[in-house]
Protein backbone atom coordinates (compact mmCIF):
# COMPACT_ATOMS: atom_id res chain seq x y z
CA UNK A 1 0.00 0.00 0.00
CA UNK A 2 1.38 3.28 -0.81
CA UNK A 3 2.78 6.02 1.69
CA UNK A 4 1.89 4.02 4.34
CA UNK A 5 2.28 4.34 8.03
CA UNK A 6 2.86 1.32 10.17
CA UNK A 7 2.63 1.15 13.99
CA UNK A 8 2.74 -2.42 15.74
CA UNK A 9 1.50 -3.09 18.93
CA UNK A 10 1.61 -5.78 21.75
CA UNK A 11 -2.19 -6.42 22.52
CA UNK A 12 -1.65 -7.25 26.01
CA UNK A 13 -0.17 -4.52 27.40
CA UNK A 14 -1.29 -1.78 25.05
CA UNK A 15 2.39 -0.25 24.60
CA UNK A 16 3.74 0.79 21.18
CA UNK A 17 6.62 -2.18 19.98
CA UNK A 18 7.92 -0.73 16.77
CA UNK A 19 7.39 2.64 14.92
CA UNK A 20 8.09 2.34 10.78
CA UNK A 21 8.96 4.70 8.47
CA UNK A 22 11.86 6.29 10.41
CA UNK A 23 12.32 10.19 12.22
CA UNK A 24 9.84 11.20 14.86
CA UNK A 25 6.15 10.49 14.61
CA UNK A 26 3.91 12.41 12.20
CA UNK A 27 0.69 13.77 14.09
CA UNK A 28 -1.41 11.55 12.15
CA UNK A 29 0.98 8.61 13.61
CA UNK A 30 0.30 9.97 16.94
CA UNK A 31 -3.42 9.88 16.66
CA UNK A 32 -3.25 6.78 14.85
CA UNK A 33 -1.25 5.39 17.86
CA UNK A 34 -3.37 6.82 20.90
CA UNK A 35 -6.35 5.80 19.78
CA UNK A 36 -5.16 2.39 19.10
CA UNK A 37 -4.10 2.46 22.44
CA UNK A 38 -7.20 3.52 23.66
CA UNK A 39 -9.48 1.07 21.42
CA UNK A 40 -7.44 -1.70 23.05
CA UNK A 41 -7.55 -0.75 26.42
CA UNK A 42 -11.66 -0.02 26.11
CA UNK A 43 -12.00 -3.93 23.89
CA UNK A 44 -10.17 -5.40 26.88
CA UNK A 45 -11.78 -3.77 29.89
CA UNK A 46 -15.27 -4.42 28.21
CA UNK A 47 -13.73 -8.30 28.40
CA UNK A 48 -12.98 -8.52 24.61
CA UNK A 49 -9.26 -8.80 24.73
CA UNK A 50 -7.18 -9.65 21.75
CA UNK A 51 -4.71 -12.27 22.53
CA UNK A 52 -2.89 -12.10 18.98
CA UNK A 53 -0.27 -9.87 17.85
CA UNK A 54 -1.90 -6.49 16.60
CA UNK A 55 -0.70 -3.96 13.50
CA UNK A 56 -2.17 -1.18 12.96
CA UNK A 57 -1.56 0.87 9.85
CA UNK A 58 -2.70 3.89 7.90
CA UNK A 59 -3.41 3.70 4.12
CA UNK A 60 -3.96 8.02 3.11
CA UNK A 61 -4.96 6.29 -0.14
CA UNK A 62 -7.81 3.65 1.35
CA UNK A 63 -11.02 4.64 -0.43
CA UNK A 64 -13.18 3.37 2.22
CA UNK A 65 -12.95 3.87 5.98
CA UNK A 66 -10.65 1.06 7.07
CA UNK A 67 -10.66 -2.74 7.53
CA UNK A 68 -8.81 -5.74 9.28
CA UNK A 69 -7.29 -8.65 7.71
CA UNK A 70 -4.66 -11.47 8.62
CA UNK A 71 -1.09 -11.11 8.25
CA UNK A 72 2.12 -12.58 9.24
CA UNK A 73 0.86 -14.72 12.24
CA UNK A 74 -1.14 -11.50 13.19
CA UNK A 75 -3.70 -9.32 12.39
CA UNK A 76 -3.65 -5.81 10.74
CA UNK A 77 -6.10 -3.49 10.69
CA UNK A 78 -5.88 -0.86 8.43
CA UNK A 79 -7.00 2.71 8.49
CA UNK A 80 -7.94 5.36 5.67
CA UNK A 81 -6.79 8.63 5.70
CA UNK A 82 -10.60 9.81 5.73
CA UNK A 83 -11.31 7.57 8.42
CA UNK A 84 -8.96 9.39 10.41
CA UNK A 85 -9.85 13.24 9.54
CA UNK A 86 -13.09 11.67 10.65
CA UNK A 87 -12.93 12.05 14.56
CA UNK A 88 -14.63 8.23 14.88
CA UNK A 89 -10.99 6.80 14.53
CA UNK A 90 -11.40 5.27 17.82
CA UNK A 91 -14.97 3.59 17.05
CA UNK A 92 -13.64 2.48 13.70
CA UNK A 93 -10.65 0.85 15.72
CA UNK A 94 -12.84 -1.19 18.46
CA UNK A 95 -14.99 -1.95 15.15
CA UNK A 96 -12.36 -3.65 13.49
CA UNK A 97 -11.21 -5.10 16.36
CA UNK A 98 -14.37 -6.79 17.22
CA UNK A 99 -13.44 -8.31 13.62
CA UNK A 100 -10.49 -9.55 14.87
CA UNK A 101 -12.00 -11.06 18.35
CA UNK A 102 -14.52 -12.69 16.63
CA UNK A 103 -11.74 -13.83 14.13
CA UNK A 104 -9.27 -15.44 17.10
CA UNK A 105 -12.48 -17.17 18.64
CA UNK A 106 -13.26 -18.90 15.81
CA UNK A 107 -16.94 -17.40 15.59
CA UNK A 108 -18.96 -18.83 12.39
CA UNK A 109 -19.20 -15.65 11.06
CA UNK A 110 -15.83 -14.98 10.33
CA UNK A 111 -14.58 -18.46 9.79
CA UNK A 112 -14.07 -16.63 6.03
CA UNK A 113 -13.14 -13.39 6.94
CA UNK A 114 -11.47 -11.21 4.02
CA UNK A 115 -8.01 -11.65 4.40
CA UNK A 116 -6.17 -12.28 1.49
CA UNK A 117 -4.76 -9.95 -1.10
CA UNK A 118 -6.60 -11.41 -4.05
CA UNK A 119 -10.23 -10.76 -1.86
CA UNK A 120 -9.21 -7.42 -0.64
CA UNK A 121 -8.53 -6.43 -4.35
CA UNK A 122 -11.60 -7.12 -5.46
CA UNK A 123 -13.23 -5.27 -2.28
CA UNK A 124 -10.92 -2.21 -3.47
CA UNK A 125 -12.15 -2.74 -6.81
CA UNK A 126 -15.88 -2.64 -5.82
CA UNK A 127 -15.43 0.74 -4.25
CA UNK A 128 -13.50 2.24 -7.16
CA UNK A 129 -16.42 1.54 -9.44
CA UNK A 130 -19.14 3.25 -7.38
CA UNK A 131 -16.07 6.17 -7.25
CA UNK A 132 -15.83 6.14 -10.86
CA UNK A 133 -19.38 6.25 -11.81
CA UNK A 134 -20.25 9.56 -9.88
CA UNK A 135 -16.57 10.86 -11.13
CA UNK A 136 -17.84 9.66 -14.95
CA UNK A 137 -20.95 11.57 -14.20
CA UNK A 138 -19.25 14.41 -14.39
CA UNK A 139 -16.56 13.55 -16.89
CA UNK A 140 -19.61 12.77 -19.73
CA UNK A 141 -20.32 16.40 -19.36
CA UNK A 142 -17.44 17.72 -19.89
CA UNK A 143 -17.23 15.70 -22.79
CA UNK A 144 -20.44 16.48 -24.39
CA UNK A 145 -19.36 20.10 -23.54
CA UNK A 146 -16.12 20.17 -25.31
CA UNK A 147 -16.75 17.34 -27.87
CA UNK A 148 -12.77 16.39 -26.70
CA UNK A 149 -13.77 12.38 -26.98
CA UNK A 150 -15.86 11.09 -29.50
CA UNK A 151 -18.68 8.79 -28.85
CA UNK A 152 -16.72 6.38 -30.52
CA UNK A 153 -13.80 6.73 -28.99
CA UNK A 154 -16.12 6.49 -25.27
CA UNK A 155 -17.54 3.34 -26.63
CA UNK A 156 -14.35 1.62 -27.16
CA UNK A 157 -12.63 2.31 -24.26
CA UNK A 158 -15.74 0.75 -21.84
CA UNK A 159 -15.81 -2.51 -24.50
CA UNK A 160 -12.14 -3.12 -23.44
CA UNK A 161 -13.42 -3.85 -20.07
CA UNK A 162 -15.90 -6.11 -20.72
CA UNK A 163 -14.57 -9.79 -20.55
CA UNK A 164 -16.84 -12.51 -22.38
CA UNK A 165 -14.99 -15.59 -20.71
CA UNK A 166 -15.30 -16.26 -17.07
CA UNK A 167 -12.82 -18.29 -14.76
CA UNK A 168 -14.24 -21.20 -13.73
CA UNK A 169 -14.48 -21.32 -10.51
CA UNK A 170 -12.53 -24.40 -9.12
CA UNK A 171 -11.25 -22.61 -5.41
CA UNK A 172 -12.33 -19.94 -2.94
CA UNK A 173 -9.79 -17.78 -5.29
CA UNK A 174 -11.28 -18.46 -8.35
CA UNK A 175 -14.44 -17.63 -7.46
CA UNK A 176 -13.69 -14.15 -6.38
CA UNK A 177 -11.81 -13.70 -9.13
CA UNK A 178 -15.15 -14.34 -11.09
CA UNK A 179 -16.93 -11.80 -9.19
CA UNK A 180 -14.26 -8.88 -9.71
CA UNK A 181 -14.41 -9.98 -13.63
CA UNK A 182 -18.50 -9.94 -13.25
CA UNK A 183 -18.36 -6.52 -11.42
CA UNK A 184 -15.75 -4.63 -14.25
CA UNK A 185 -18.73 -5.87 -17.10
CA UNK A 186 -21.64 -4.43 -14.77
CA UNK A 187 -19.50 -1.22 -14.45
CA UNK A 188 -19.00 -1.44 -18.27
CA UNK A 189 -22.19 -1.32 -19.18
CA UNK A 190 -24.15 0.30 -16.62
CA UNK A 191 -22.11 3.48 -17.51
CA UNK A 192 -22.43 2.96 -21.28
CA UNK A 193 -26.46 2.98 -20.35
CA UNK A 194 -26.09 5.63 -17.79
CA UNK A 195 -24.96 8.09 -20.22
CA UNK A 196 -26.56 6.89 -23.39
CA UNK A 197 -23.69 5.92 -25.13
CA UNK A 198 -24.79 4.08 -28.31
CA UNK A 199 -23.65 0.33 -28.56
CA UNK A 200 -21.88 0.25 -31.91
CA UNK A 201 -23.00 -2.46 -33.87
CA UNK A 202 -23.79 -4.31 -30.46
CA UNK A 203 -20.51 -5.00 -29.59
CA UNK A 204 -21.19 -4.79 -26.05
CA UNK A 205 -24.30 -6.20 -25.20
CA UNK A 206 -23.18 -9.13 -27.57
CA UNK A 207 -19.86 -9.91 -25.33
CA UNK A 208 -21.73 -9.83 -22.43
CA UNK A 209 -24.10 -12.33 -23.99
CA UNK A 210 -21.46 -14.38 -24.51
CA UNK A 211 -20.06 -14.01 -20.75
CA UNK A 212 -23.69 -14.28 -19.45
CA UNK A 213 -23.86 -17.85 -21.35
CA UNK A 214 -21.16 -19.68 -19.09
CA UNK A 215 -22.12 -18.38 -15.77
CA UNK A 216 -24.83 -20.64 -13.73
CA UNK A 217 -28.15 -18.96 -12.39
CA UNK A 218 -26.91 -16.79 -9.81
CA UNK A 219 -24.24 -14.95 -11.32
CA UNK A 220 -26.56 -14.11 -13.89
CA UNK A 221 -29.23 -13.00 -11.06
CA UNK A 222 -26.76 -10.81 -9.62
CA UNK A 223 -25.16 -9.45 -12.57
CA UNK A 224 -28.77 -7.80 -12.80
CA UNK A 225 -28.55 -6.50 -9.78
CA UNK A 226 -25.38 -5.29 -9.59
CA UNK A 227 -25.91 -3.70 -13.44
CA UNK A 228 -29.37 -1.68 -12.35
CA UNK A 229 -27.34 -0.96 -9.02
CA UNK A 230 -24.86 1.21 -10.92
CA UNK A 231 -26.70 2.55 -13.65
CA UNK A 232 -29.57 3.78 -10.98
CA UNK A 233 -27.22 5.37 -8.81
CA UNK A 234 -28.75 8.54 -7.21
CA UNK A 235 -26.44 11.28 -7.53
CA UNK A 236 -28.11 13.33 -4.80
CA UNK A 237 -27.24 10.70 -1.73
CA UNK A 238 -26.02 12.39 1.79
CA UNK A 239 -23.19 10.78 3.85
CA UNK A 240 -25.53 8.31 5.96
CA UNK A 241 -27.20 6.96 3.07
CA UNK A 242 -24.45 6.49 0.88
CA UNK A 243 -22.61 4.66 3.67
CA UNK A 244 -25.79 2.21 4.62
CA UNK A 245 -26.13 1.72 0.75
CA UNK A 246 -22.15 0.89 0.46
CA UNK A 247 -22.15 -1.45 3.15
CA UNK A 248 -25.06 -3.57 1.71
CA UNK A 249 -23.32 -3.66 -1.66
CA UNK A 250 -19.86 -4.89 -0.25
CA UNK A 251 -21.90 -7.60 1.99
CA UNK A 252 -23.92 -8.97 -0.77
CA UNK A 253 -20.48 -8.92 -3.19
CA UNK A 254 -18.87 -10.86 -0.21
CA UNK A 255 -22.11 -13.43 0.29
CA UNK A 256 -21.51 -14.56 -3.65
CA UNK A 257 -18.08 -14.58 -3.61
CA UNK A 258 -18.37 -17.57 -1.11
Amino acid sequence: MSTSKTVWYDSNSCKTIRKNGGGGLSSDRDILEKAARNALKMMRGSGFEISDRLEVMLDPELPFMGYATQRRGGHVIVVSGMALKSGLVEGLLIHEMCHVYRTDTGHPSHKNHVTEPYQIRVIQQAVNHIQDLYSDDIAFKVFDKTAAFPPEQIHNFFLTWITDTPITPRNTRERWLNVGIMLNNCFAISNLTRHNVRDIDNKAQNKIQRYLSQVDDQTKREFTHFKNLMTNLKEDTDEKQFHKDLAKYLTRIIELAR
